[in-house]
């Protein structure tokens, strides 16, 4: 009888504790048990879906309309609150738990290409247009040689996102008034397993 009466209840108490339920698993990403964010975190959001539908289920039986406009209300305010923790504020290096590779060898691959005068693999780049823009401002630029300065992922208020990462280089590359050293920064993303380059920032003029 309770929960016929007040089922949203248990369902808006969730909604607003849900920064602080991010923060909380973002808070543990850096230590050893961090290998258990990922089915937390899916535990987490199966369990609210499940409180919603029981929410909408007991309230749909009184009001269709309130139970369609309740529930769709929840999961926008849910959605409102976790877009404000996964805002990027800053960079940061990577949480152990993503492994060795990070992104850093596709980077590596296109840097080569660059330093032998060769196309880079096609199956390093995310689109045709990222390679595109890539060779045409690189086209009168000799690489001569490079080494990784920094590489990490973004900062956020939620558990770090292990799909993207950014890797810095200090290259030296010829030009006609000699040589000069830059910095290129690559940016990578993974999909189902396989890193591509997703943009490319430098070498500056």
């Amino acid at each position: 009888m309770w929960w016929r009466r007040h089922a949203w209840i248990p369902v808006w108490i969730t909604v607003f504790l849900t920064p602080a339920a991010l923060l909380s698993l973002r808070l543990i990403d850096d230590t050893s048990v961090a290998l258990v964010l990922p089915p937390l975190l899916i535990v987490m959001i199966v369990l609210f879906l499940a409180m919603l539908a029981v929410a909408v289920r007991a309230s749909v039986t009184r009001s269709v309309p309130r139970a369609v406009a309740g529930g769709g209300s929840a999961l926008l305010a849910a959605g409102l609150l976790a877009l404000a923790m996964i805002h990027v504020i800053g960079q940061r290096s990577c949480p152990e738990r993503m492994g060795v590779d990070r992104g850093i060898q596709v980077a590596a691959q296109m840097l080569d290409a660059w330093r032998k005068g060769e196309a880079a693999p096609a199956d390093v780049w995310a689109s045709a247009t990222v390679a595109d823009a890539w060779r045409s401002r690189v086209g009168k630029l000799t690489l001569i040689d490079y080494k990784v300065v920094d590489s990490g992922c973004w900062e956020r208020l939620a558990p770090v996102a292990t799909q993207r990462t950014w890797h810095e280089f200090r290259v030296t590359v010829q030009q006609r008034d000699g040589r000069f050293s830059k910095v290129v920064t690559v940016h990578t993303h993974v999909t189902r397993g396989t890193w591509h380059i997703t943009e490319v920032e430098g070498p500056e003029s």
